[in-house]
């Protein structure tokens, strides 16, 4: 679980480092906008991209990232129901294999 929790703080210095590495000045204490590129990305300095430097439409975004956290928040909220993320887990993938059938 400590993992869960390191994540958060890679992904802020891993782009404030590139926007450092740009000639962006950071404030202590002030926060870092980014966007999820390629979250399993070996390397954090590319999993992340901040939002400084990202022009509309310029860089795309990791979709499988932002739908596990969309599906761990709503899991958090509608646990007390019996929602269990893991029964979405795999959804796209389902559906591709059922495509792949047809």
């Amino acid at each position: 679980m400590l993992y869960a929790y390191s994540e958060g703080w890679i992904c802020n210095v891993s782009a404030a480092i590139l926007l450092a590495s740009k000639g962006r000045t950071m404030m202590p204490g002030k926060g870092v906008e980014y966007i999820f590129t390629n979250s399993s990305h070996a390397n954090p300095l590319y999993r992340v991209a901040p939002r400084a430097l990202i022009e509309e439409n310029e860089v795309g975004y990791d979709k499988e990232k932002y739908r596990d956290m969309l599906l761990k928040a709503t899991e958090t909220v509608l646990s007390i129901f019996g929602f269990d993320r893991m029964a979405y887990g795999d959804l796209p993938k389902k559906i591709q294999e059922m495509v792949a059938a047809t």
